[in-house]
Formats: structure tokens, sequence, C-alpha cells
């Protein structure tokens, strides 16, 4: 087996390993968001917000290194496969090897889409303290009857809906990239089962055995149903 091959499937199982740790702190991380929402919303109540800034800060930047490793693995997943399609030229390809490819596929498309279910769930926790503190803000500023506070909070609320709109196109193009990606997977997967036919089609005595064992059944299922013909004969005779 190649060196390359080799080299390349332990690059593959280290970001993958590295992915997993990461997805799984994110996940932790949104559960946090879950459990400090109502402290996020009295942070805003008094003015400074940096709980509910924090812990967002924390999250996007994960996300970003999170989205960086599916990439690398992305390329990785590539070249494994423009590796395999060098091994099947040179006769050297076998099922085992196409079989590991395909693992590599699944569980990149299985880490995209938990990510993606991640994303959303502490998007939505997010938008929801932002929501909570603005409507408590609203009601001190209400008691405190200060228009400048009112003001103020009227440009908050403005900032926090173009944020709201910049977070929803980044879904939007997130989305975009995750079927761009799915398309390829399922055309990668496709080349990759024509390529097991043709390793297939390059052994013909496998398919003349299976040939011949067929044969085989066929007629022993042809002598058995005469046996049993003949024997109900000769007990209806008889009889």
């Amino acid at each position: 087996m190649p060196r390359a091959w080799e080299e390349l499937r332990r690059h593959a199982r280290q970001a993958e390993s590295e992915i997993d740790v990461k997805i799984v702190s994110l996940s932790k991380l949104g559960t946090g968001i879950q459990n400090v929402s109502s402290t996020t919303a009295a942070a805003w109540t008094n003015g400074d917000g940096i709980a509910g800034h924090s812990s967002s800060t924390t999250c996007e930047a994960m996300a970003l290194e999170i989205e960086q490793l599916l990439d690398k693995l992305s390329l990785l997943n590539d070249e494994l496969a423009e590796a395999v399609g060098i091994l099947n030229q040179s006769g050297a390809a076998t099922p085992t090897i196409v079989h590991t490819l395909e693992r590599h596929n699944g569980i990149l498309a299985d880490y995209k889409q938990e990510f993606q279910k991640i994303k959303g769930r502490i998007h939505v926790e997010q938008e929801r303290a932002d929501l909570l503190g603005s409507v408590r803000r609203d009601i001190a500023a209400h008691k405190s009857g200060g228009v400048e506070r009112q003001t103020e909070l009227l440009m908050d609320e403005h900032d926090r809906l173009l944020m709201s709109n910049r977070r929803a196109d980044d879904a939007l193009m997130v989305a975009a990239r995750a079927r761009e990606s799915l398309e390829v997977q399922r055309r990668r997967l496709m080349n990759i089962t024509g390529q097991l036919q043709n390793l297939l089609n390059r052994f013909p005595a496998v398919n003349k055995l299976i040939g011949n064992i067929n044969i085989r059944k066929r007629r022993d299922s042809i002598i058995l149903a005469t046996v049993i013909a003949v024997c109900i004969i000769v007990l209806f005779l008889w009889s």
C-alpha cells in the first residue's frame, strides 16, 4: 500500500479527532448559554451586557475553528479520493481501501450535519437572551423616564436588528455551502461505486465461480424435486 495513502489517513484521523473534541466543547458551551440566559438578561438590564457578549464571542471563535477543521478534512478526503483513483489505475486498489474512503466521507458528512444543528441551537439561545435583555431594559427605561436612556436603547435595538440580519445572511450562506458540499459528496460516492464495480469486473474468476455455484444449486434443486416426486409416486402405487 503506498506510503502517501497511509500518511493521508493519519492526517484525516487526526483532523477527525480534533473536530470531535471541538464539536463536543461547542455543544457544552451552547448548553451553558441556555443556563445563563437569565443572567445575561440581567446584565443587559444593568447596562453592561458583558456575560452575553463574552459567550457570543467564544461561540463564534470556536465555530470558526471548527469550520476551518472541516475544510481541512474535506481537502484531505479529496486527496484520499485521488489516491484511490491512482491505486485503481495501477490495479492496487482493494474493496477495503474503497470502504475506508467511504467511511471517512461519511464521518465528514456527520460532523457537518451535527455542527449545523449545534450552531442553530446556539443562535436561537443567543437571540432569546438578547430579546429578554431588550425587554428588561425597556422596562427599566420606562420606569426611569429618561429620554436619553430611551434613545440609547432604541439605538442599541437598531444595532441588534442589524446584527440579526447579518446572522441570518451568514446562516443562509452556510446552508448553501452545506448543500453544495452534499452534492459533491454524492457525486464522489457515485464515482467510488463505479470504481468498485470496475474492480469486481477485473476478476472474472470470481464471477465464474459465483455462476458455477448458482448452477450447482439449481441442479441440486432439480434432483431433490425428482426424488421427492418418485417417492410420492411409489407411495401412491403401494397404497
